[in-house]
């Protein structure tokens, strides 16, 4: 076994974690850039080389595989262990390894599957079909996806169905009784079939340790410390996990209050602040020396942090390591557009020519939404710039913006049966077939009666050939089509063919995108996704977009070769050899960049306005927080002064997030 000079290896407040007796429970909150991974490394190479702890006498439990493998494989390259003879890997992976060897004890077969999200929510569905079969005739129930998110949080956050709803999903009137009566048939079928899903996983392990105390005895013997990664994101179930495989009080939990970040996945801030209170002889230690960012970012994200209500056994400062650089900046501007601009300015003058400082891979352009980021990706694709979207597809290739667009490509075009069939695939019980005998259908009775395709699709025929399902839903499709089909006959009257001569229409693109944002399609969107907010925000940019557009054949060319070139121009590495990343600062958790600029920093965008309403602010502060605490040399912060959206503007006012922090420790560029 080699010899490790722990002291000389860690800064004294790593040491002190690193060295913390393993029979104590022991909580180090490691602050942003301070080397956790580090200290966790080195407190299972101090079990194995000081403490005489045997390799699988440890359990390992992390959020991800590769931070797992990551971290043994630095374990092994300190001591030499094989990775193998470690306990270690996400909650689950664990858990599958625990009901495998001992499932039995709760009657459970180790032959048992397990299925993968797309398998459960498919069998969620069939099962919700059986035991409600009109229940997704309703259109006022959520769909099968949503379904599974529903019951998921429930059975995460260890509430009741009626209690998740009123928590995270408050804007269904879907009695609770009725999805409580899905969730027991999706259970019943699970078990009938020897299939777990993922959260089946963490369930049956908690049962497994409470009720067969033989086995959970043995493991509570066996593991001589349990050590947890980013304790501050477990939820409810994974820390009752924790406290009954811990009750020796053997815990080594690692994380940052202030990094709490999840909780729309169930993260539970009041586990890791109720630490002292499940464990009253455990130890808090702090590790603050950053070593990622200069000390003017550090004051400033420190300056954040001052807003935080924390316990006092949590409060902390970070401290820098490296010498100093330029202090943050602001930057108001205009509108988004002109907030683009700006930053696609900043990120040439960063990294091209022979002198650049930068390269584009040292670049992050970070966002509190996604809807926020479509004039970032536009600017970005105008001049050439590589990047990659890392939270999610590109503004036009989204579904709901396709689908949006669809609606009033078929509205301009008739004899667009793939756009048709696009957005109808949308309703349920309707696919390609179906909605190709609709079509059909429709085109017959226009020919018989010389009507219009759109206002054939609003007869009593067309009508009796939807699927009951839809069939509510479907009049507000047709009646939308027909809006916005009356409104581009209006817009193309006078409209000259003279491509340099720009006409002024009588009505605008942009009033067709609100025709189709305020229809059914907004509706239902509210009952298939739990985001449904943040894509209603899309369709104010997607509106605020196609304002810039005189006439409707105009926008609707410009959309199509964002949707069909875009990654083409945006995603193409070759001119530079690397791309610049975009990103939600969800995304950006644990990783860091030389240069980070944050867009959207308004009251409103970031905190979200809904998130104001909702009274969620001290995670949107911890938010701002993670994102600022990013960058390693440069932090520019940007926000727009107004935004548009269907039919308004705003006048934003600066983040409370960065106005509150003392004017001294950041510069204003305006």
């Amino acid at each position: 076994m080699p010899f490790i000079d722990f002291k000389k290896e860690l800064n004294p407040d790593q040491y002190a974690a690193v060295c913390a007796p393993a029979d104590v429970p022991a909580l180090v909150l490691a602050g942003a850039g301070s080397g956790k991974t580090r200290t966790l490394t080195y407190r299972v190479a101090h079990f194995i080389t000081e403490c005489g702890i045997y390799p699988q006498e440890l359990l390992l439990l992390t959020f991800t595989n590769k931070a797992a493998n990551q971290m043994l494989e630095r374990v092994n390259a300190l001591t030499g262990v094989e990775t193998w003879k470690f306990w270690g890997g996400t909650f689950h992976s664990v858990a599958n390894k625990f009901l495998r060897k001992e499932g039995a004890a709760i009657g459970i077969n180790s032959d048992f599957t397990i299925a993968d999200a797309d398998d459960s929510e498919k069998m969620l569905k069939h099962c919700a079909e059986e035991a409600l079969p009109k229940f997704f005739s309703n259109k006022e129930n959520p769909r099968a996806g949503l379904l599974k998110e529903i019951i998921s949080y429930s059975r995460n956050t260890c509430n009741s169905i009626g209690e998740a709803m009123r928590l995270r999903f408050d804007w269904l009137e879907t009695p609770p009784e009725d999805i409580e009566k899905i969730a027991k048939a999706y259970e019943n079928a699970r078990r009938g079939s020897s299939i777990l899903d993922f959260d089946d996983l963490l369930e049956l392990w908690l049962k497994l340790l409470r009720e067969a105390p033989k086995v959970c005895g043995r493991y509570a013997a066996r593991f001589k410390n349990v050590l947890v990664d980013e304790y501050q994101d477990t939820n409810t179930l994974q820390c009752r996990i924790l406290d009954e495989l811990c009750k020796s009080g053997r815990i080594s939990a690692v994380g940052d209050d202030a990094q709490c970040i999840y909780s729309w996945r169930g993260a539970d801030i009041e586990n890791i602040l109720s630490f002292k209170k499940r464990y009253p002889n455990g130890s808090i230690y702090k590790i603050g020396l950053n070593y990622r960012s200069t000390p003017q970012i550090l004051n400033f994200a420190n300056g954040i942090l001052d807003g935080f209500e924390a316990g006092e056994d949590f409060k902390k400062t970070l401290t820098p390591s490296r010498g100093g650089f330029k202090k943050p900046v602001v930057i108001r501007a205009i509108d988004s557009q002109s907030q683009s601009r700006i930053v696609a300015d900043y990120i040439e003058e960063l990294t091209r020519g022979a002198n650049a400082p930068y390269k584009l891979s040292d670049i992050a352009v970070l966002y509190r939404a996604h809807f926020q980021a479509m004039d970032m990706q536009l600017q970005m694709q105008y001049r050439n710039i590589p990047f990659a979207i890392t939270s999610g597809q590109k503004f036009f290739e989204q579904a709901h913006i396709k689908d949006a667009v669809s609606q009033i490509k078929f509205a301009a075009n008739p004899r667009d049966f793939i756009s048709f069939a696009r957005f109808m695939n949308f309703l349920p019980k309707v696919g390609d077939k179906t909605a190709q005998k609709l079509y059909q259908k429709a085109a017959a009775i226009a020919e018989k009666s010389n009507i219009s395709i759109i206002e054939a699709m609003g007869s009593k025929e067309v009508l009796a050939k939807v699927p009951e399902a839809a069939r509510e839903i479907f009049p507000g499709v047709a009646a939308g089509l027909t809006e916005v089909a009356r409104q581009i006959r209006k817009s193309r009257i006078g409209v000259s063919s003279d491509l340099f001569e720009q006409n002024s229409p009588k009505a605008a693109p942009k009033d067709m995108v609100r025709v189709v944002c305020d229809s059914w399609y907004a509706g239902c969107m509210k009952n298939a996704y739990e985001d449904w907010q943040d894509r209603m925000r899309d369709f104010d940019s997607l509106y605020e977009y196609a304002s810039r557009f005189p006439d409707i054949d105009t926008f609707l060319a410009s959309a199509s070769l964002e949707i069909g070139e875009g990654a083409g121009r945006g995603d193409d590495a070759s001119v530079f050899g690397e791309r610049a990343s975009l990103m939600t600062v969800h995304q950006a958790k644990g990783l860091e960049f030389p240069v980070v600029f944050i867009i959207g920093a308004a009251e409103g965008l970031f905190p979200l306005d809904r998130c104001i309403e909702d009274g969620d602010v001290e995670e949107e502060r911890r938010l701002f927080y993670v994102a600022s605490t990013r960058a390693k040399d440069l932090l520019i912060i940007t926000y727009p002064r107004i935004t548009f959206g269907k039919g308004h503007s705003d006048l934003r006012e600066p983040s409370r997030f960065w106005f509150g922090v003392n004017g001294g420790l950041y510069e204003r560029n305006y």
